[in-house]
């Protein structure tokens, strides 16, 4: 008498896999742009709290902050802590309770600045010409195209447009700067003018 052992067939088997395949791949884009959704999302929140943070400051001392949080140089975070050697009157901070991040890439480049640079002016009514000449702005690096695209429709409400004076990355206060040799999209955001 020969007796049968129990257990799955091939094709039985090669059907779970299938189901599990198909299942993971409807899954895992809804998953990442989860992902991505909760990253522009915290961005964008980071830039309404530096916002007041640098409307705080240009109140205190009269002036646009310089805050580079990569950079541990004196006088290049203050929005946390004055100059050493060169205190900045009437600095009442710290003006952020935490640092912001890169959430696109946590070692990717990101500051306050202000500055007259051609590259760093806006045209915040999207009619050709700059609006600004003299702005703090943000400036974060390795911001893919999507990412950007979306910032700039919550910021902005033009995502959608993808050309003309009133495109999403000329027109507003999120602006597209270039890209470097290493493909790392940088994005800049008006924050606030004198």
């Amino acid at each position: 008498m020969t007796r049968r052992q129990s257990g799955f067939t091939l094709m039985e088997m090669i059907g779970v896999v299938a189901v599990i395949a198909i299942l993971a791949s409807i899954a895992t884009p809804m998953i990442f742009d989860t992902i991505r959704n909760a990253r522009v999302t915290a961005f964008v929140q980071d830039v309404n709290v530096l916002r007041t943070a640098v409307a705080r400051y240009y109140e205190d001392t009269g002036r646009f902050p310089l805050h580079i949080p990569t950079d541990s140089r004196d006088g290049r975070r203050l929005l946390m802590n004055n100059s050493t050697a060169r205190p900045v009157g009437g600095w009442d901070g710290p003006y952020l309770d935490k640092e912001f991040a890169n959430p696109f890439n946590p070692a990717g480049y990101r500051s306050v600045i202000s500055s007259t640079n051609a590259n760093y002016q806006f045209d915040l009514d999207g009619d050709g010409t700059a609006d600004t000449s003299n702005a703090a702005l943000i400036r974060i690096d390795n911001v893919g195209d999507e990412e950007a695209r979306m910032i700039s429709d919550i910021v902005d409400g033009d995502g959608d447009q993808a050309s003309g004076d009133t495109a999403w990355n000329k027109a507003g206060r999120v602006k597209r700067y270039g890209v470097d040799g290493n493909h790392r999209s940088r994005l800049i955001i008006y924050l606030t003018k004198v």
